[in-house]
């Protein structure tokens, strides 16, 4: 792998572009809400504008319609009350005036005004004002008077037209009112504030979805890059707690899976180093035990043979003439002689153990030596009350091996056997031929071994019986492997154990 696409697949760069990402979708979906909201914005502007535009453009229509009535009065004889009534004038005109230069009503849409005085323009030209010119007329319009008696809710706009005429100078006032513009432009305001309250409501409604989610999709990573980081702490404290039988399961191209990685290798190097550490304090103990055998050899051996023939020739020379006292006398004896043996033995693990294999090789037929060292145990099984059977299936069954040791490799585990079954059993012997190799299996109905115990029946000094060293068995597995072969155990508590030795055959080694 390149280190461009390292560096593409590495834990930093797939953070920034995760966190650029996030940056990019949210600058996006806000961009597109805001343009959203600009453009229905501005529909509503538009569609307020044109409806305020329609409604000013119908005022004007209106002020027109009005001053056509007007300018068509002056020629008649008719008063414009008679002719519209106030229901059918323009909806935006409230009154239609003709007055004299001096002032005086001649005539109006509004019945009572007519012959009145009303303020005009000083200047004689054409103006504009917002004002009611009816305002403080006696005896004016009732209907008038009490429709716009507030005086400023109907928002009055008077247009003061001057007309020349054959009989002389006229103005035409037209009043009108605001209020339908006004609420007009009041209801478009209205409805852009609402607008704009639904649309900051979006807004705010879109922005708090953009940071839930980003917040969910934070966490879900963020918890997804953080798990492999508290596997590996997990891990250290095992490794610290000295469970090493386990791999960091992590399969990433980042930095992480680099360090899961070299976390392994690590977990690798320090088991090897374990191991060694202890083939080495193996190596140290054998050589201890190897030069402190020498010295039990010259010690011990000697004058356990002294005693051991001292008792024989005090058991015949020195036995009193008495049956009981007699029968006493060699019971004590045959107990010394017994443990005597037994100190015998604990010395012939010792020089086994730390002696190198200096094998009598020849032809063993293992049947029979399953014979002899069943014969050996069978006084003491006797006593305890356990069965001895032996499975001898007829075929010959032979290995090229050093017969002394092999009975000793059988009989160490013939004598455990024995011991885990202080209340009487069973202990079978099958020997059978598999591929090659002779297969010895010796069961017993005993305690069993524990299963924190069963990985360690076979290392030196380690016994679950407070007599002994602890090296029968380890002396049994190194004369197996001596032979080329190997040893097995299988148990359950309370229910027994099994030992299969395999040896290689002896037509194989021919």
């Amino acid at each position: 792998m390149s280190d461009k696409v390292k560096l593409l697949m590495s834990f930093r760069a797939r953070l920034m572009l995760l966190l650029t990402s996030f940056l990019l979708l949210t600058s996006i979906l806000v961009l597109a809400l805001d343009n959203w909201a600009r453009k229905r914005v501005e529909r509503v502007i538009v569609t307020q504008t044109e409806q305020i535009t329609d409604t000013v453009n119908k005022g004007y229509g209106d002020l027109a319609e009005a001053t056509n009535i007007g300018m068509q009065s002056l020629d008649s004889n008719e008063f414009i009350f008679d002719v519209i009534t106030p229901d059918q004038l323009p909806r935006t005109v409230e009154g239609i005036i003709i007055a004299k230069e001096d002032g005086t009503i001649r005539d109006s849409s509004l019945k009572g005004v007519v012959g009145k005085q009303i303020k005009l323009p000083e200047s004689q030209q054409f103006e504009v004002k917002s004002e009611d010119p009816l305002r403080g007329v006696a005896e004016w319009s009732e209907d008038y008077a009490k429709e716009h008696a507030a005086g400023e809710e109907h928002l009055p706009k008077t247009y003061y037209h001057p007309i020349r005429t054959t009989e002389g100078k006229f103005w035409i006032v037209i009043v009108t009112t605001q209020k339908s513009i006004i609420n007009k432009i009041e209801a478009a305001s209205e409805r852009i504030a609402t607008e704009n309250r639904a649309l900051s409501n979006y807004r705010l409604a879109a922005t708090t979805g953009v940071l839930v989610i980003a917040l969910a999709l934070a966490v879900i990573i963020g918890w997804r890059f953080t798990r492999p980081i508290n596997e590996l702490v997990v891990a250290a404290r095992r490794v610290a707690a000295g469970n090493m039988d386990f791999q960091v399961d992590i399969n990433r191209p980042d930095e992480v899976g680099e360090l899961a990685n070299t976390f392994n290798e690590m977990i690798a190097g320090l088991k090897s180093k374990r191991e060694l550490e202890e083939k080495l304090n193996q190596a140290e103990r054998s050589a201890v035990i190897g030069r402190l055998t020498q010295s039990v050899a010259h010690e011990i051996r000697n004058p356990l043979n002294v005693i051991n023939l001292s008792i024989d020739h005090a058991s015949t020379r020195y036995a009193p003439e008495d049956e009981a006292r007699r029968g006493q006398f060699l019971r004590i004896l045959s107990t010394i002689k017994d443990e005597i043996a037994r100190l015998k033995h604990l010395v012939n693990d010792l020089l086994n153990y730390g002696r190198p294999a200096q094998l009598a090789v020849e032809r063993v037929d293992v049947n029979r030596l399953v014979s002899e060292t069943m014969s050996l145990v069978r006084p003491q099984a006797d006593e305890q009350g356990v069965i001895i059977t032996v499975d001898d299936p007829g075929l010959p069954s032979e290995v090229i091996g050093d017969r002394e040791r092999l009975k000793s490799c059988l009989s160490n585990i013939a004598i455990n056997a024995l011991q885990a079954m202080p209340n009487g059993g069973r202990l079978s012997t099958r020997v059978a031929q598999s591929n090659g190799y002779i297969e010895i299996d010796m069961s017993d109905t005993g305690v069993g071994i524990s299963e924190e115990s069963i990985s360690k029946v076979f290392e030196p000094y380690f016994s679950t019986k407070q007599a002994g060293f602890g090296l029968g068995l380890a002396v049994t597995r190194k004369i197996v492997e001596e032979h080329k072969g190997s040893i097995e155990v299988s148990s359950q508590v309370n229910q027994g154990t099994t030992f299969t030795v395999r040896l290689p055959a002896a037509t194989n080694q021919s």
